[in-house]
């Protein structure tokens, strides 16, 4: 295993027999509210996401996506970087106002549509957010989150779902809710492994 100077300490190049493989940093997707915050969940959220050294994934909005980029923004000697999937708007592709939130470090223009409640199996942005993310942890929210959350059940992803209890109602059942942060770590951490 050979480190190449110059590169974040997390990037390890491996040379075997001439093939070259990249080691990264997981990506926990966090998907909410693009109305509500959320404060009191996504704020220890995104400082313990920050902690861990992962990298944060979000639509790079505002609601939940603002209040968990904040938090994981500001936790200090954090890891990783702030991804936002922006969705853009119109002929021009020009950024939906509110995007990106003022934390989002690594911003990724998505030239696809929000998801659409009459159109539950078109392709959308939160295609990009799942299929990214190494696993998700959803808070509360109203159609484009359930959209994720079914998402993440359609590919193998692994999810919990994090807030009140009763904030799910709508949810799939088969996904574990929890309102503990102690949790949601276990959760993520053993996902990560078992993903390895």
């Amino acid at each position: 295993m050979t480190i190449v100077p110059g590169l974040a300490d997390d990037v390890v190049l491996k040379c075997q027999a001439g093939n070259q493989t990249t080691m990264k940093k997981p990506i926990v997707g966090v998907m909410g509210s693009g109305n509500t915050g959320w404060e009191e969940w996504a704020g220890p959220l995104g400082r313990w996401i920050g902690e861990a050294g992962y990298h944060l994934l979000t639509g790079g909005g505002p609601g939940v996506m603002a209040a968990v980029s904040k938090a994981f923004y500001e936790t200090e000697g954090r890891g990783g970087l702030c991804i936002g999937v922006l969705p853009v708007a119109g002929r021009e592709f020009a950024l939906k106002p509110g995007y990106p939130n003022p934390w989002v470090e690594l911003p990724i223009n998505s030239a696809m549509t929000s998801h659409v409640p009459s159109d539950p199996n078109g392709v959308n942005r939160n295609f990009v957010n799942v299929l990214t993310s190494n696993v998700i942890v959803a808070l509360p929210g109203r159609h484009g989150t359930r959209n994720e959350v079914d998402l993440a059940l359609r590919f193998h992803k692994p999810i919990i779902l994090f807030g009140p209890a009763d904030a799910f109602g709508e949810f799939p059942e088969e996904v574990e809710r929890t309102e503990s942060i102690d949790r949601v770590r276990e959760f993520v951490r053993e996902a990560l492994v078992n993903s390895s």
